[in-house]
């Protein structure tokens, strides 16, 4: 049902103009009803009083042309008072004739009283329906009528028959209107609905295909390669996660709208390397998959993501310029790595992760053993948070010492990890698993903060020059405030900026090039000396010097155990240090345990020299006592824990 705030006075008058021929005709009807059973001195009064009313209505409302505006409160008094005042005179007669019909016809004028007063507050409230036309009480009226008047054992007079034969048109024109109406509108409401479920079946349709498609580049999403795994797990075949590198250059430097124009020539290249019933998806960012159905020999599948990789890595020319990106690539197989699809996916991930730990453009399959390792780092990660709440972690420092009169310049700082049941244990044992945790940003700062304090204190005790050397982790970098948490530590401490050295590795180099660039330059800026540590043994480029703001080289130990007996060796260290004279860069070779050693370097003109031959990593008790600074055993305090 409609309400007043849902369709006007106005409308609900437009209405009534459109059924002015079923009133009359009901008012002409009970008007010879009337007069025939009751007389028509009181019935002829009557009902011209209600047609007139009907006519007045007309031409008042219709005649010129005249609407209700929505908010005038004269018209809608008149209107109100012309549909009260029909209701009155339409109801009185209905009593009048009801009181001729005896008890029959005392519950039909009630019916149809109340009928009539039901059809004025449904006009008025604005429900525009079959109750408009008041068919239902007369239809009751009218067929009591006959049987009303039988009850008495009297034939059919003429006015009964009269008054059916009335009762009979006006049926035939209410019901003949009725008709016309729901005719009419039938048809319009059976193209609306057509019209409705029509869209309600196109929004359902683009509603599954958003929840199964990715709206990027229109591969299948995660869900729906999932439900597809789910549904036919039994040929799944093998799973290829692909996770792409150098696309997070790509966003930073670029922009969104370039990485996504990278991201759909990627998902081509993947369509195109699918051959039917494989199936490709995007799991969201810049990981994709790959279905294999009926693919399980471990040859047959390395064979198909070496393709793919190759696929893959060919430059995306953005506005005339190549994009180099590559890929990485972890495999499961079904069954032999996984029966369900949250196995198969997991220990994908696995080879992922391992994929991405080897260098990165490549592909590795699932073995037992990362699960192993997995599991193992796991609990490495709990030991490592525990130990930094236990105040488990130590610091131990190495000499550095300029190699030309045998002077102590400095120390570099090194992690030691005091277990309750292994005993003390170098990084070896738990870095890897330190740098791939949550925890590398924590305890590296605590790192930096103790080797302050220590070197400060030292400085203090007669040591001006002395220089600390901190490794640094990645995560340090992604913080984001490296640069004022560093110059905050370092005056917390007491220790000038020059006197802090970090020293980066070639692997956070290779994983964090984008972000370690700009704050090392304001380090470096700042006075704070920056080494690159074990240099040369990896893939380190030259420009890699240029581009960082490297203040020292450290020679890595492998070169240095064999200056002395291998040429080539000699060779590349004397290459190294000619480059760093040119480059106005200090060089600190490591791994000296001999004297000849020592002296080798000196002739090729090395800075400084660190090793066994100067001092093993001791405790800074040790270290103090060795190299007479201070009290003896003297220790910084050691900083809050983070």
């Amino acid at each position: 049902m409609l309400n007043t705030a849902q369709i006007s006075l106005a409308e609900v008058m437009r209405d009534r103009r459109r059924q002015l021929s079923t009133r009359l005709a009901a008012g002409l009807t009970q008007m010879v009803c009337g007069g025939l059973l009751l007389g028509w001195t009181w019935s002829i009064p009557l009902m011209t009083a209600y047609i007139s009313l009907q006519g007045v209505e007309v031409f008042y409302f219709s005649a010129v042309k005249r609407d209700i505006p929505p908010h005038e409160g004269r018209e809608h008094v008149i209107a109100l008072t012309i549909i009260a005042l029909s209701s009155v005179l339409f109801g009185a007669a209905t009593m009048l004739l009801g009181q001729k019909l005896g008890s029959w016809g005392d519950v039909t004028a009630a019916f149809l009283l109340c009928g009539t007063i039901l059809n004025s507050v449904l006009i008025t409230i604005g429900c525009l329906a079959a109750f408009q036309a008041m068919v239902f009480p007369y239809l009751v009226y009218f067929c009591l009528l006959p049987f009303n008047t039988l009850s008495r054992h009297e034939g059919p007079s003429l006015p009964v028959l009269l008054s059916l034969l009335a009762s009979g048109l006006f049926l035939v024109t209410s019901v003949g209107q009725i008709w016309q109406r729901w005719s009419r509108n039938k048809a319009a409401e059976i193209l609306a609905v057509r019209r409705y479920v029509a869209e309600r079946d196109a929004n359902e349709e683009r509603l599954l295909l958003l929840s199964q498609q990715d709206a990027l580049t229109g591969l299948l999403n995660r869900n729906a390669l999932r439900a597809q795994l789910a549904r036919n797990i039994r040929s799944a075949g093998a799973l290829l996660l692909i996770d792409l590198d150098g696309f997070k250059y790509v966003n930073d430097t670029l922009g969104h709208s370039a990485g996504d124009r990278v991201l759909g020539e990627i998902s081509e290249r993947i369509q195109r390397a699918a051959q039917p019933p494989d199936t490709a998806a995007r799991l969201g960012g810049d990981e994709f998959a790959l279905l294999l159905p009926g693919v399980t020999g471990p040859v047959a599948v390395m064979a198909r993501a070496d393709l793919l990789i190759t696929e893959i890595s060919q430059p995306v020319m953005l506005d005339g310029h190549p994009i180099n990106i590559g890929a990485s690539i972890g495999i499961a197989i079904h069954p032999l790595h996984g029966k369900d699809p949250e196995q198969l996916f997991a220990n994908a991930d696995l080879a992922l992760y391992q994929a991405k730990a080897e260098g990165r453009h490549c592909a590795r399959i699932y073995h037992a053993g990362l699960r192993a390792q997995a599991q193992g780092k796991v609990l490495r990660d709990t030991e490592l948070r525990l130990a930094l709440e236990r105040g488990e972690f130590e610091m131990f420092y190495q000499p550095q010492v300029r190699l030309a009169d045998g002077a102590l310049t400095g120390a570099e700082a090194l992690l030691r990890w005091r277990h309750p049941e292994q005993g003390l244990l170098t990084p070896e044992h738990f870095l890897s698993a330190l740098e791939g945790g949550l925890l590398s940003a924590r305890v590296g700062a605590w790192v930096i903060e103790t080797a302050c304090r220590q070197a400060a204190l030292w400085r203090a005790q007669g040591k001006a020059d002395f220089r600390i050397g901190v490794n640094i982790f990645g995560a340090q970098f992604r913080s984001g405030n490296l640069v004022e948490w560093v110059v905050r530590t370092c005056a917390a401490a007491g220790l000038p900026p020059e006197a802090l050295e970090l020293e980066i590795t070639e692997n956070i180099i290779l994983r964090h090039e984008d972000d370690i660039i700009a704050p090392l330059q304001e380090l470096r800026e700042l006075g704070v000396g920056v080494a690159f540590d074990d240099y040369g043994t990896g893939f380190a480029s030259l420009s890699m010097l240029t581009r960082f703001p490297v203040s020292r080289l450290k020679i890595d130990r492998s070169f240095t155990h064999s200056i002395c007996d291998n040429q080539a060796e000699a060779a590349v260290i004397h290459a190294v240090l000619a480059l760093a004279r040119s480059l106005h860069l200090k060089v600190t070779a490591e791994g000296i345990e001999s004297k000849a050693q020592a002296l080798a370097l000196v002739r090729e003109g090395c800075d400084e020299g660190q090793g066994y031959y100067f001092g093993r990593p001791m405790n800074a008790a040790a270290f103090a006592r060795t190299f007479n600074l201070g009290v003896a055993g003297a220790t910084a305090r050691q900083p809050s824990r983070l």
